[in-house]
Formats: C-alpha cells, structure tokens, sequence
C-alpha cells in the first residue's frame, strides 16, 4: 500500500497496518525515544580527573575574584587616614606611615591574585581542551552509530560546521568565558558584601540597580539565545551548500553556475544575518544598561549616604568603601557583558551538539545486542517485503516481494533503474527497515542479529566507487574485518596484495610511482574511474566474506578491465553466496538464478537460457544490449589477449606523491603564482581586510568609532564626579550644609551621565552589530567566491579537501569577528577613556599622574606578550582540529560504505588519536599565556599600592590636595583595570588576526584559470573547429610522468567523436582539458583557431555540456537541480519536461506525486543510480546553445531499455551539437564519425566502426571482448 492512501473506510485493519508503517517510517526519521539517561549535558562528559581541575579552576576564579573588590577596603582606610591628616588629627610622618602599610596590603593582595588567577586559567583551558575533545569525539560517535535514513536529511556541511565552529564556540565558552565570568561575578558579590558590612541600609538600596541589571542581562540573554538558534541553524544549512559546491567543483566550473550556487548560499546567508543582528542588538540593551546604571547607582549611594553622614549613622569614609566597592562591582558586571555573550552561544550550540547526541538509533551498528551464528552457510531469503524510505513516502519501492538466495550460489538482480534492486541490497545490509515483512540469513530473522556482525559476513562493491583520503595500501586493507588483529606489515602486504590481484589492480598499482603508497585523494579523484573500480574490489574480496555484494560493480571499466575482474569475479564467487545487480547483461550470463524485477516487483525468474526461452522482459533487455552484428568473427584473431595493457600506463587523474601528509591550515592557500604573506599574523593584515570587506558599512562603522570616543569621556568624566563627591562627603561636621548643597549637586551630575552613557553605549552597539553582521555574511560570501573562483589544481591537493575548506568559511568568519561588535566597541571605549584620563590626571597632578601612568604600559606589555603566545596556541589547536574535521566530514560523506565495512570504530580510534596529537604541546602555550593573563590582572594591586605610597608622599608634604590625589589616583587606576579589561579580549583578538592573515591570503591567491578575468578575448566563436596540437600533460601533482603525450585531435563541427581505449589511457583528461580545468604542459587547443587559454573562461566554457561518469545532483527538488545548468536563458516548466522526455525520466518525473517539486535529498539520494544519471542528461540537454556535448560515460549507470532510448535522445541531440564522447560499453559509440583509440596518452587509431573492425587492431579486441555470446 503506498503510504499517504486512505485505507478502506472502516476497515481497522488497514488503519493498523497503515499506523504500523506509518511508526516504522518516524522511528527511521527520529530515533528511537530518549530516556533520561540519554538526555545529557556537556559536563556528563567529563572526567573525575577534569571535575577536579573544575572544582579547584572555579574557587581559584572565585577568590580572585573576592579578593578585588578589597581593594576598596584598603582605599577607604587611606581615605580615612587622608581625612584625619587633612582636620590636624594626624601628622605627615604618621600619615606617610599609615599608607605605606596599606600600601603593603595592596601588594599582599597583587601577588595572591596572581597565584589563583593563574591557577583558574590554567585549570579551565586545559579542562576546556580535553573536555570539547571527548565532546568532539562522543558526537562523532552518535553521528556515525545513527541509520542510514538519518543522513538522508543531514548534509556533510551540517555536520562539518557543527563539529568546527560550534565546537570552537563551545570551548570558548568552558574555558576563558567562563573563567572571566566567574572572576568578575564572584567581584561583584564580594563588593556587595562588603557595602553591606559598611552600612547595610545603604547597600540595600543600592541592590535596587542591581536588580535593574539582572533583569537587563536576563532579557537580553533570553532573547540573544533565541535569536542564535535561529541563526545557527540558517549558517548551517549555508555550510551544507558550501560543502556540496566544493565536493562538485568540476560540475560547477563546467556548467558555470559560480554565481547560481552563490545565490543558494546568500539565502542562507541573509536569514542568518537577520537572525545574527537581532542576537547582537538583544546584547546591546545588556550591556547599555550595565554600563549606565551603575551611575545612578553612585548619585544613590552619595546622596542618600549625605543623609547618613549628616545624621552620624556613617562616616564619610564608610559612604566611600560602599561606593568604591560598587564601582569595583560595576566594572565586573561590565567584563561579564562580553563573555555572557559568548557563554549564550556556547549554550545555544551546545543544545544542538547535546540533541544529536542524545538521538538513539533504531539500527545502531555499535550495539552488542543481537545473536552471532556459529556458521554461516549464506542462505538469504526475502519474505513479503515491503518498503517505503522515510524521506519519499509517497513512493512505494517494494511491494511484497519475496526472493530466495541459496547459498554458495550467484543470484542476479536486473531490471530498469529505479525498479528497486539497489533496495534489496540496502535491506540486506540493513540500511533500513522494511514497511512490510521479514528477511533471514540460514532461518534466522537478521533482525534478531548483532547489525556490525550481520554486515561483517558480506562485502559490498557499490555502483560509484567510494574511496578514502590516503594510500591505496590503506584503502585495501580497510576491507579486512579484524583490522584491531595484529599483523605484521608483511602479512598484511601479502593480503592486500593478493586482493589487488585478483581485482586485477596490482599491474597498475604498481605502475605507479609510489606504487600502494599512493595517495588516492578525496574520493579517489586522482585515480581514474576504472582504476577507483578495482580498488573497492580488492577491498571486498580481501577478507573471504561468505556473502559478496556487487552492484554494478564493473560499470566502470573498460572492456579487457571488465573481462578479467569478470574473471576474477567469478572465481571470488565459488563456495560463497553471491547477489549481482547488473546492466551489463554480460556480467551476469553464468548466474544460477536472474531475477528481473520492475516497479518494486518481480517479473521473472530463471536461468539465462530459461529466460531467453520465455522471450519476455529479460530477452528484451539482451536484444537492446547487442552489439551489431558487423563485430561478429571480425575481432575473433585478437580475443585471446586479456591481458589489462592499461594497467601499466597510469591513471587518468592527478595523483598525490607524498606517502604521508600532514595537514597545515596556513599552508592550503599557499600558492607558487601568488603574493607571498608573512607567517605572523599583524594587526596591519587584519584591518586591511576588514575595510575591504567592510567598505560598504565605512559610514557606520565611523559613527561607532566617534561614539567609541564620546563613550570615552564617560570613565574619567566619573572620577572628577567621584573625586569631587568624595571631598564633600569628607567635609568636617561644622560643615554639613555646603556638604549637603555640594552632594547634591554631584549627584544629579551621575544622573546626566548615566543617561549619556545609555544612549552612546546603545548607539554604538547598534552600529558595530550591524557592521559586525555585514563582516560575517561578507566573508562567508567572499571567501566561498574566491575558493570557488580557483582553478581544479587547487582541490586536487589533499589538505583542501571539501570538509578543509568548508570548515575554512565558517570557522574564519566567526573568528573575524573577534575584533569588532561589542568587543571592538568595549576595546575602542576603554582605550578612549584611558586616554582622557591620563589626560584629565597630567593636568590634575602631573607627579602622581606620571608614577601611575609609568605602570601602565606594564600591564599593557604584559597583555601584548600573552597576545603572541595565544596566538601561536590558537594556530596550533586549530590546525588539529581542522585536520579532525576534514578526516571526520570524510567519514560522514562515506557513510554507506564506512557502515558496510563496519569501519566505524576503526575510524574512531583514529579521530581520536588525531585529537590527541597536539595536547601535550598545547600545555606549554597554556601555560605561558596564563602567567602572563595572570600578570595583568595582579598588576591593578600594584598600581593601587605605588599610587598609594607616592601619593600619601606628596600630600604628607603638603603639596597635593585630597581632591588632586582623588581625581589622579580614580583616573589611573580605572586606566590600570581598563588596560586590564582590554587584556581580556585577547584570545578573542588572537583568533581575530589568524582569520584576517588567512582570509587575507585567500583573497589574493591568484588562480591561474581564473573564472573572473575579463581582460581576455571577449569574443568567442562556439560553432567553431576544436584542434589539439600535440598537447602534452602532466598533471600538476605528477610532473614527472605525462598523461597525455604529444596528442592531436581535430573536432570538426557536428562530428561525433568517440575516445575509447583501456581505464588510465587519459581519455577524460581529454575531456578536463576542453573544459579548461587544466593548462596543457606543452602544445595548444584551438577553438576556432584561438587557443583557448586567450578566451574567457566563463564565456568559453558555455561552449560545452558535460555529463559525467559520477552523476552531480545537489540537495534540493528535480525542478532546482534541472535549473542549475547554466542556462543562457529563463527557463519554464515545458522547457523542464521536455528534456525530461529526451533523458527517459519523464514518465518517473510526473509519476511522483509532487512532480518537479520533489526533493531529491543530500546528493540525490532519493533516486537509483539509473534515474540519477537520467536526471544528469536532462540538465545537460537544457544547455541548448552549447553547440558540443561532452559524454564521460553518460549511459554506464543505465540498464538496457533506459540506455536505448536515452542513447536514442543522444544521437538525436548529436544530429545539431559537436559530441566527443568517453566510452566503455562500444555500442554506444557505432555511429560515431570518428572514433579515436588511446593507450597511455596516445593515439593508436582512429577511423569509423568498419574500418577499424577490418583493421582488426586494438578497437576490434575491445570490441570482440563485449561480444555476448551465445545469444
């Protein structure tokens, strides 16, 4: 039944069995329930070890943090001692004595602070490493234990920003957030607890502005979070675009659709960046109101404490301790603000990480539940199975189909694409759950089986090859199931290569100039599709598993390749169970039992001759795959050598030389054409690369700038007000009146600034939020521009990889930011008021001011030094972390072939160890950079101390009056802790100047075809002769060893030019060097007697449609993947079903319920793989002003009666466009005007079929090879 029809009207058991479906389907999409003990947060992942850190990093941060505002004790004593000096009391020498004492008590309280401010940023930065390294570790092993139906709707750009710059994001809020956060919280209690033992009437009204500025940050803070989310979540779905772009630059590049895929990107771009700006304005009324109300709260404190003075329940000294102490605690609240920030996006993130991780799968591969069977035998049967995916349930894949697979026998699956064969392979490997029915292996339901032992009983040969970034040594001997059993290297190099042997892959293997030590790249892009081919082979057959898996798993080679792993194949098969899924009808002739099944059910049944006797579905498949019977007995002389004269000549694609490489973040943008960048990250880098990004928002970020500076006057502007109110509050008793009079005064004074301060706190956050807005959509857009404007050489190397370089996006566009919104604001502000103060205090007391200004480049210097070692830290994580996650998108992007080789611990013990790799180096940084934060922060105390001693000095001598030491020392000292403050924000600046040199690096990288280049010849002519003359190439990685040699071609208009020969003889460098992906090394290519490197690239590259062996479909509908074809024109929906028509696919299209709107999922996950390349065809077609058509295999993933019409609708198309086609299946290819055979980058012949078929050479062996015999 398909899901979504209406059951009989009461008929209950319809309902129950739609209801049944209908729960089998949502436990795919959601998991399985949580319980409350799956339902975690980020500290259950830590360890007793860590917990103990934790414990003794927080009351570390706590007791410095108390320890500050006593600060203010001590002053209120000097201010006492002053006092008493200043009515006669005391002398100068006992006041000299008195201060230098307190003087100590400062230094006491310096070197203590130093001690546990030291401790606590040790303890939470290195707690904060280990912790986001399990965290990393425990996400990745929810993500990779989940079904696969899960990743049909998670994309790998998803993941890779989750695990980066969330990660990143969570750190950041454990370890220097949160450390801050604590010091200052714990400040301001202590400061409250000390106005409350000077005088607790007093206090308790002041905790009214307290509570003012808990409502301001709780509002603020619910909303921010609020707002993040949403953000997060728009930033993610923009990184899956980023991811998916790069993973298919070649298919964009081709088609040209740079600035299509861009707009898919700004999309989610502009919805993140409404989200983002309504975070940071919800953080801008926190922190406007938390650095005005204080203010009001010191008008409070002097004029309500006036009236305890006068009426003698306070000295006036009391009335300064509990008004120091809020400045103290107004200060701390201050430094919170841009931490809480921070500490919310943590939160927000860590939510997202802590869901995922909570999800329970249905099918976990990690489970020790299920039986193991002592001896397999083999025997699969398929009992009334039913199956809907649950991301398409409105399509009924399977219905009720039952099938029997004997052991130690070869079963066949054919049937048109889409008609469900791939499924029955999923369902065996338990991908997913049937809707209907059961499976067993020997009797025993597989769902009573342990899933990673079930699926270590079988290998699997997918129809696109899957291979993993490093050496093909590696690669093969992932395929053994007891990778954790120790071998020694001889053994294990015994196996791989006697699998590479049998998938007849040794020869070229070993051809190669690392040999099994070369690196395939990601995917295996540096291997060609044959090639890729026979090491998934090798890697299936290496452990003897009792059930072997192909689909199609020879697609893609040519046909003496095909012939011998056939060969080889065959031979794997004996004594094993074998399922086949195949098109080349010629692959599976031999089978004991070929089943063709159409729309989900089986037509028929039997042997080849059986089946060729009933003359029904399959005999019709055969007729449509023969081959013309003009190659009959006229290759017969040359079929005896099988021998893989390919295997000796290469590959066809770039191959990485090194045997091991390390991955260097800073390096990957590196280019040879290039500027050279000095290592060191400089703030001269950082702001040329801000005002270019942020040219357009030069207006606001000025406006920010002058309010920074009009903000600025607000601090000093307070200590004359406070140096002022503390000398009338101090006035003698026979002076009470001019004391009232004077307060009040002083105190509507606080009033005014507290308003000023509101407007111009808020009216700078309003400006640097949007301007740090604008910042992060410009760099995500550009930086994804600029890596999608670079030639393919560039993602041929290994260290840019899909995951490198989308992380690279998100992660520096976060970290730009570390010098601009509220931080920037808060820096600019402070730098300003420290500025007027010094200022205000040289004019005031040029003597104490000069003392106090002397300690302050101290602080800074020492804030400036742990800047470089932060740094230097920062650049080390995260080149750690960046490796991490390309290793771990790579795993996600391969899920179905790291579940079918049960790999998933094996790739976690790795992840891990990389992980690792640096934390014991990350110690020495840690610690270097805490002492030095440390430092900074135990410098206010001394300052306090030298102020003290020297002023007590000055005014024992009666040269300075108490309201001059008041408003230097005020002055100075809020200069010593805004320096302080300043200091705070560097491991934010650190990363900060990291972004800008690597963003900076980018934007200057030179591509050497660069899609962006307008000054080349405007004018092209499309219709016009292509010639290749004597075009030699090296691919840029392998200079030492040519690919194409001395090659000449001339492609008239309308020909059909066909490029057959062995797997590696260059045939799609052919087709890569018309596209312009590369630069031929020697030689030209002339269009129309232009070389091609004179043209536009863009404008050149509509000249051509291509259509490759690996179909590119993006996450998406069929509408949205049929307009991303680079079109020179609007297209509508008659456009969209013709070439549906054209490709075969539209009766499939208009079967779906919601047509052209249907979504395809992540890579077209939804389709088959025939529908899939249909899909492929179609798009291409729509291209209908490119006159030449390129095909690199276009039919291979089609079954026989989809590959007669589609290749109908190509000869058709043929007729008006120039074709060059790369082909295998030769049949394909009869009718071609000429077809050029190639062996190891050259031409060995050419001519039409017949001509050459007489010449009875290299063509009529491969023809002879694809003959089907006995038919």
């Amino acid at each position: 039944m398909t899901i979504g029809s209406t059951p009989s009207s009461g008929n209950p058991v319809a309902y129950a069995q739609e209801d049944r479906v209908q729960s089998i389907l949502q436990r795919q999409l959601d998991g399985l329930p949580t319980t409350p003990s799956t339902n975690r947060t980020v500290f259950d992942y830590v360890g007793k070890l860590d917990l103990l850190l934790i414990g003794i990093s927080t009351l570390a941060a706590i007791v410095a943090g108390a320890l500050n505002p006593l600060l203010t004790v001590v002053y209120g004593l000097v201010v006492r001692s002053f006092q008493k000096h200043a009515n006669g009391v005391d002398d100068g020498a006992n006041l000299s004595s008195n201060v230098s004492k307190l003087a100590l008590y400062n230094v006491y309280l310096g070197i203590a602070e130093f001690v546990l401010i030291y401790i606590a940023t040790v303890g939470f930065y290195h707690t904060g490493e280990r912790i986001t390294r399990n965290l990393r570790r425990v996400y990745l092993r929810a993500i990779i234990r989940q079904n696969i139906a899960f990743f049909d709707t998670l994309s790998p750009g998803e993941f890779t920003a989750r695990i980066t710059s969330d990660m990143n994001v969570i750190q950041e809020g454990i370890t220097s957030k949160i450390s801050t956060f604590l010091t200052a919280l714990a400040t301001f209690a202590s400061a409250v607890v000390i106005a409350f033992f000077e005088y607790w009437k007093l206090a308790l009204m002041l905790i009214s502005t307290s509570l003012l500025i808990g409502g301001a940050e709780f509002l603020g803070a619910m909303y921010a979070l609020k707002f993040s989310r949403r953000s997060s979540a728009a930033l993610n779905q923009g990184a899956s675009v980023v991811e998916e772009t790069i993973s298919s630059i070649r298919h964009v590049a081709a088609y040209g659709i740079q600035t299509a895929m861009r707009e898919r990107y700004l999309k989610h771009l502009d919805l993140g960046e409404t989200w983002g700006l309504k975070a940071r304005l919800s953080v801008t009324f926190m922190i406007g109101v938390m650095n005005s109300v204080p203010y009001l709260s010191y008008a409070l404190a002097f004029w309500q404490g006036s009236r305890y003075v006068v009426t003698g329940e306070m000295s006036g000294s009391a009335v300064v301790t509990t008004t120091m102490a809020i400045i103290i605690a107004s200060f701390a609240v201050g430094r919170v603000a841009p931490s809480a920030e921070s500490m919310v996006k943590s939160v927000v993130h860590a939510g997202v990480i802590m869901k995922a991780i909570a999800r329970q799968s249905p099918l976990d591969p990690l489970t020790t539940e299920g039986r193991t069977l002592p001896d397999v035998h083999g025997d699969v049967e398929f009992h009334d199975i039913s199956l809907v995916y649950p991301s398409r349930q409105s399509v009924q894949v399977l219905d009720q189909v039952s099938l029997h697979f004997p052991a130690n026998k070869t079963t066949a699956l054919v049937g048109a694409s889409g008609c469900g064969k791939s499924s029955i392979v999923g369902l065996l490997e338990r991908f997913y759950e049937p809707t209907g029915g059961y499976i067993t292996l020997d009797g025993v339901n597989i769902t009573h089986l342990n899933l990673r032992w079930l699926r270590q009983q079988m290998s699997y040969v997918v129809q696109e090859p899957v291979l993993f970034n490093r050496s093909i040594f590696d690669n093969i001997l992932l395929g053994l199931n007891d990778l954790g059993q120790h071998r020694t290297m001889l053994e294990a190099r015994e196996l791989v290569h006697a699998a590479a042997k049998v998938a007849h892959a040794h020869d070229f293997i070993m051809a190669l100039p690392q040999g099994y030590h070369t690196e395939v790249g990601t995917k295996g892009l540096q291997l060609s599709g044959g090639q890729r081919q026979r090491i998934c082979i090798a890697r299936s057959v290496i452990s003897n598993p009792k059930i072997l898996l192909l689909d199609e798993a020879t697609s893609a080679l040519d046909s003496k390749s095909e012939k011998a792993v056939q060969l080889a194949l065959d031979s794997a098969a004996r004594n094993r169970t074998t399922i086949v899924i195949a098109h080349r009808l010629s692959t599976i002739r031999n089978a004991d039992n070929i089943i063709v099944m159409g729309k989900g059910v089986i037509l028929e049944q039997g042997a080849h001759e059986d089946l060729m006797a009933l003359k029904g579905a399959y005999a019709q498949l055969v007729e449509a795959q023969q081959v013309d019977s003009a190659m009959d007995g006229e290759a017969n002389g040359r079929l005896s050598s099988t021998e893989d004269d390919a295997s000796s000549d290469g590959k066809a694609g770039p191959c990485e030389m090194s045997e091991t490489v390390n991955f260097h973040h800073d390096d990957y943008l590196a280019n040879d054409h290039g500027p050279l960048h000095d290592s060191r990250p400089s703030f001269r880098t950082y702001f040329r690369v801000v005002r270019k990004l942020n040219r357009e928002e030069v207006a606001i970020v000025l406006t920010g700038l002058l309010l920074c500076n009009l903000t600025g006057f607000v601090v000093p502007t307070q200590a004359v007000f406070f140096a002022e109110s503390i000398s009338a509050i101090t006035l003698d008793s026979t002076r009470y009146s001019k004391l009232r009079h004077d307060i009040d005064f002083w105190s509507l004074l606080f009033v005014i600034l507290s308003i000023f301060a509101f407007i111009t706190w808020i009216s700078q956050g309003i400006c640097f939020s949007r301007s740090t807005e604008r910042l992060t959509h410009k760099t995500r857009d550009q930086t994804f521009q600029s890596i999608i404007r670079q030639d393919i050489a560039f993602f041929d190397e290994k260290r840019n990889s899909p995951g490198a370089l989308t992380s690279f996006v998100s992660t520096t566009a976060t970290d730009i930011t570390g010098l601009s919104g509220p931080i920037i604001g808060s820096s600019l502000t402070f730098i300003a008021a420290l500025a007027i103060g010094i200022t205000v205090s040289l004019i005031t007391g040029w003597k104490l001011a000069l003392v106090c200004i002397a300690t302050i480049p101290i602080v800074a210097g020492c804030g400036y030094v742990r800047l470089r070692v932060l740094a230097l830290f920062d650049q080390r994580v995260r080149k750690t972390h960046e490796e991490a996650a390309i290793y771990a998108t790579e795993i996600i992007t391969t899920i179905r072939s790291v579940a079918s080789l049960t790999l998933e611990e094996y790739f976690l013990d790795e992840y891990t160890a990389i992980l690792s790799r640096s934390a014991a180096q990350s110690m020495r940084s840690i610690l270097k950079a805490s002492a030095l934060y440390a430092a900074s922060h135990s410098f206010t105390f001394f300052c306090g101390a030298l102020a003290f001693w020297y002023g007590g000095t000055l005014l024992a001598k009666d040269e300075y009056t108490i309201l001059q030491f008041y408003v230097c020392f005020g002055a100075l000292i809020s200069g010593a802790q805004i320096a302080g403050a300043v200091v705070s924000y560097a491991p934010d600046m650190s990363k900060a100047l990291h972004a800008g040199q690597e963003i900076d690096r980018l934007l200057n990288r030179a591509a050497q075809i660069d899609t962006q280049e307008h000054h080349q010849h405007p004018t092209i002519d499309h219709h016009g002769a292509i010639e290749f003359q004597n075009v030699t190439f090296h691919y840029p990685s392998r200079p030492a060893h040519p690919v194409l040699q001395n090659f000449s071609l001339t492609i008239h208009p309308g020909q059909f030019i066909a490029l057959v020969g062995p797997s590696g003889s260059g045939k799609t460098t052919v087709l890569q060097l018309l596209e312009r992906f590369y630069t031929p090394t020697a030689g030209q290519i002339l269009l129309n007697g232009v070389d091609i490197s004179h043209l536009y690239v863009n404008n050149y590259r509509q000249t051509f449609s291509l259509v490759s062996q690996e179909t590119v479909l993006y996450d998406g509908t069929i509408r949205e993947n049929l307009l991303l074809c680079g079109a020179d024109r609007p297209l509508d929906d008659e456009d969209l079903l013709r070439v549906c028509k054209e490709a075969n696919l539209y009766d499939f299209v208009v079967s779906l319920p919601s047509g052209l709107d249907t979504p395809l999922g992540t890579a077209g996950t939804m389709l088959s793989g025939g529908q899939r390349q249909r899909l492929a065809l179609a798009r291409a077609l729509l291209r209908i002003n490119s006159p030449v058509l390129l095909l690199d295999e276009a039919t291979a993933a089609l079954d026989g009666a989809s590959e007669r019409v589609v290749q109908e609708a190509l000869d058709r198309a043929a007729t008006r466009k120039t074709t060059v086609a790369v082909a295998h299946r030769l049949r394909t290819v009869q009718r071609a005007d000429m077809i050029v055979v190639m062996e190891r980058g050259r031409v060995v012949e050419s001519g039409r079929h017949g001509e050459l078929m007489a010449r009875r050479g290299v063509y009529a062996e491969l023809v002879g090879m694809q003959r089907f015999e006995g038919v």
